[in-house]
């Protein structure tokens, strides 16, 4: 069956995880929600930007390490990261720098804009969707060889939940992607994170 990776990587973010990271960052829950699932779609069309460079997807996945602090954390089977500490602070650039290069900072700038969150903690929860989207892919490797048609297939959706300043940045139209207005305005935070918010 072909995942849907932004309900996939959704599946992580309980409120459980929320309310860790905001120990960190003392940010609205559900802005520090908006905030990660605006960096997750991000960090997924940053992938698909790179989908013509040859090994690209295999090179980027490879620098996560099966013994690193993040990917430990994780619980892969059952969707939930078992612990949050600040690892990913430094973890996470690298990830970034490989990605993004020299536009990660306006990126950066722009999510903490457009969500209404502080730039360090923009900064932050960037690294932290890089971590988790790669370790997604590290733990799905059979995934990176379909990657590229996946990302195509899914490409409306994952731009549909990124602001237009952040496209723009990333080379694509504001209006490229333009959804029913009822359907962006009926979709609330909890839909876009289903029971999973709840779950502890």
């Amino acid at each position: 069956m072909t995942p849907n990776l932004q309900i996939e990587l959704r599946r992580f973010i309980s409120s459980n995880v929320v309310s860790k990271l905001n120990k960190f960052y003392f940010e609205n829950d559900a802005l520090l929600i908006k905030g990660i699932d605006v960096s997750i779609g991000t960090i997924l069309m940053g992938l698909y930007n790179k989908a013509e460079e040859s090994d690209f997807y295999s090179e980027i996945v490879s620098l996560i390490q099966e013994d690193s602090t993040f990917y430990q954390e994780i619980d892969f089977n059952a969707g939930r990261i078992l612990s949050v500490d600040d690892c990913y602070r430094i973890e996470g650039n690298a990830l970034l720098k490989e990605l993004f290069s020299n536009k990660k900072g306006r990126i950066s700038e722009m999510v903490s804009n457009e969500v209404g969150i502080k730039s360090e903690t923009a900064r932050e929860i960037l690294n932290f969707s890089a971590l988790l989207v790669m370790s997604y892919l590290r733990y799905n490797l059979q995934l990176i060889e379909s990657l590229k048609l996946l990302l195509e297939d899914q490409k409306r959706d994952i731009l549909n939940s990124i602001p237009p300043g952040i496209k723009i940045i990333l080379g694509f139209s504001s209006y490229e992607t333009v959804e029913d207005k009822n359907q962006s305005i009926g979709r609330s935070i909890f839909t876009l994170f289903g029971h999973n918010f709840f779950s502890f």
